[in-house]
């Protein structure tokens, strides 16, 4: 039978920990606790909200509840006296989306309409530093790790994302492939996967193990309405939409497993880019002028050119185009390779990495990237939005390949953005973007030792080494005027050795000099 008590919509629902309770949360303002083990009357409602309850959640004790509301606060209840004990909670200005508790139940964290996340103490109901915020969108859903020290949300824009409540910042991300609003995030018991659901009809899995601690995985796996069937109907478990397994093949495999005509090496400039729009770049020819007459040439290499152009509603980008030439000189591996390193650029989203807007054929013989033109130049420091760039590429089983100083660049709000990356792959195919590599794909000062060796490919330990030289900048010896003699100088200098270590394979990863740095960062002065 079903449970009846509440006069408006049912928002939330959460069981106590027992399992013996069920808290729910109503458009009707209210929280209704429902004893399941002895089937008795509901509770009188809980009363103090002055709007629509969004979310409740349990304490693991199981004597509070929490929730949050349209009325733009959160309240912790005692089960027992119904009344509120902690709060209400006031500092998002726009009404509460979602609520979660922590696993040893000392912190909540709450996500609004107001575009952030806030972390709070369940004791004293203060909040614990500053509100998660940046380009999110408007969170919908919010999830705490197993360990307490990660926390997912799923957001209007389409996006999952991963927080470490320990620095306020994103550890990599966001993971875009759905194709609506992302309502509802939540880890598994191992915390090693997030599964979200979305308003595009499907649910996706993402494996998080190489990110929050867990073993190691090679791919973000996920579910996808459009790979395979579950059951001999076709239905999936609840009977409605299909679901399947599968990795993400659009980012981490070739282009051509899934495109309708494979990619070979008669195709020519025109054939590549029809491929590319099919399978997701923007095609923004019709926003630019086809012949770009006004395009002036930035600089140049052997392999391609860097252009500043304008598109028709006078937004400025830059171009990087490659040349049909060298194409034509290659094979088929070649091809493949340099379309699918501008596939991949296409789909990364990540503050730190530079975004590219669309494709367009340049001038009539080459396909020409089209990104953001950064006014603001090169940059020696923002060390730690590097690093996190960098970890995002990686986590995607993708080499930046030329990692420095001149391969950074600041938005006009002064974020850093990684940008010429995934140069390994066709420096390997002959082909390369960035215009300050030598002929044979080096910058010599940022090369890691085994990159001289003949046969070497550029790997994750190489770009760490190069984002060690990319920190230290142009001092050849540890400058005592940035690293001093105490601690926060010394664990620098210590973190910026390890990335030149010899060995490679004893190169901490870019997400751990992330992570360090943001560590050594809170030391102060």
């Amino acid at each position: 039978m079903p449970l009846q008590g509440h006069t408006g919509d049912v928002n939330s629902v959460a069981f106590s920990p027992s399992g013996n309770f069920l808290a729910s949360g109503s458009d009707d303002g209210t929280v209704r606790l429902w004893n399941l083990k002895n089937k008795m009357p509901p509770s009188d409602p809980f009363k103090g909200h002055t709007d629509w309850v969004r979310s409740v959640a349990f304490h693991p004790n199981g004597t509070r509840i929490i929730t949050g509301s349209k009325d733009k606060t959160i309240r912790i209840w005692d089960v027992e006296h119904q009344t509120t004990v902690v709060g209400p909670l006031y500092g998002h200005t726009e009404r509460i989306r979602s609520v979660a508790v922590s696993p040893d139940g000392s912190q909540l964290i709450s996500c609004s309409m107001d575009k952030t996340l806030q972390l709070w103490d369940t004791r004293s109901g203060a909040a614990i530093g500053k509100p998660f915020k940046g380009d999110i969108g408007t969170p919908f859903s919010i999830s705490f790790s197993p360990s307490g020290i990660h926390v997912a949300s799923g957001s209007d824009d389409k996006a999952v994302r991963l927080w470490d409540v320990r620095t306020g910042g994103q550890v990599v991300g966001p993971f875009v492939h759905h194709r609506n609003h992302v309502v509802s995030v939540a880890f598994s018991p191992s915390g090693r996967h997030i599964a979200s659901g979305s308003k595009d009809n499907t649910v996706m899995i993402w494996d998080v193990s190489d990110l929050t601690g867990g073993q190691t995985s090679d791919s973000k796996d996920m579910i996808d309405y459009n790979v395979a069937r579950l059951g001999d109907d076709g239905l999936d478990l609840i009977g409605q939409h299909m679901v399947g397994l599968d990795t993400i093949s659009d980012i981490k495999g070739p282009l051509e497993d899934y495109s309708v005509e494979p990619i070979d090496q008669h195709m020519s400039i025109q054939d590549m880019f029809r491929l590319l729009s099919r399978h997701g770049c923007v095609d923004l020819s019709l926003q630019m002028e086809p012949d770009q007459n006004g395009a002036v040439l930035v600089s140049g290499g052997g392999f391609g050119d860097i252009w500043r152009g304008q598109l028709s509603d006078g937004t400025r980008v830059a171009i990087k185009t490659w040349r049909e030439a060298l194409i034509t000189k290659g094979d088929y591996k070649t091809l493949k390779q340099a379309v699918r390193e501008i596939h991949v650029w296409s789909k990364m989203k990540h503050v730190n990495v530079h975004q590219l807007m669309g494709v367009v054929i340049f001038k009539g013989q080459s396909i020409g990237m089209v990104s953001e033109w950064m006014d603001n130049g090169n940059v020696h420091e923002y060390c730690i939005e590097v690093a996190f760039g960098l970890a995002y590429i990686h986590s995607l089983d993708m080499v930046h390949g030329d990692v420095k100083g001149l391969n950074v660049l600041i938005t006009s709000n002064g974020v850093a953005k990684l940008t010429d990356f995934g140069t390994s792959t066709m420096c390997e195919s002959s082909i390369v973007f960035s215009a300050t590599t030598t002929s044979q794909g080096l910058s010599m000062r940022w090369a890691a030792p085994e990159l001289l060796m003949e046969q070497s490919v550029k790997t994750r330990e190489s770009d760490v080494y190069a984002l060690g030289m990319t920190i230290l900048g142009m001092f050849p010896n540890r400058p005592m005027e940035y690293f001093k003699d105490d601690n926060r100088g010394n664990q620098t200098w210590a973190l910026l050795i390890s990335c030149w270590n010899r060995k490679p394979y004893q190169r901490p990863s870019a997400r751990q000099v992330a992570v360090s740095l943001a560590s050594i960062s809170s030391l102060g002065m």
